[in-house]
């Protein structure tokens, strides 16, 4: 398949996970680069607009296709360098798993 095609194709897998009342957040090279406090802050006021879930895309190795652009509410990066989708994943459990220690107050993050 052609990158384009795959994107697409991937684009519609995506798609069909998501719900009406999702608020999606494509984990993107171009996104917003926040700090773990910033992302925890930003977290939280997600929260409070009542969205029903919260959902995190990581894209495949040729990007999003259009669709999955058009339906994100917004793009986060976690670094201007290129990782594995294996190690993304790792990394962002990390960072998720910071962000609600921050908001608890609990220890985890140094501040």
């Amino acid at each position: 398949m052609s990158e384009a095609v795959q994107r697409v194709k991937e684009g519609e897998l995506i798609l069909k996970q998501l719900e009406a009342g999702d608020y999606v957040v494509l984990l993107d090279e171009r996104g917003r680069e926040l700090t773990s406090v910033g992302m925890a802050e930003w977290m939280s006021g997600v929260f409070a607009q009542g969205h029903k879930r919260l959902v995190f895309v990581i894209g495949g190795p040729y990007g999003f296709s259009d669709d999955v652009y058009n339906r994100a509410n917004a793009k986060i990066s976690l670094s201007k360098l290129t990782f594995p989708h294996q190690l993304v994943r790792l990394l962002f459990v990390e960072q998720l798993y910071r962000c609600h220690t921050i908001l608890k107050g609990e220890p985890y993050h140094h501040i």
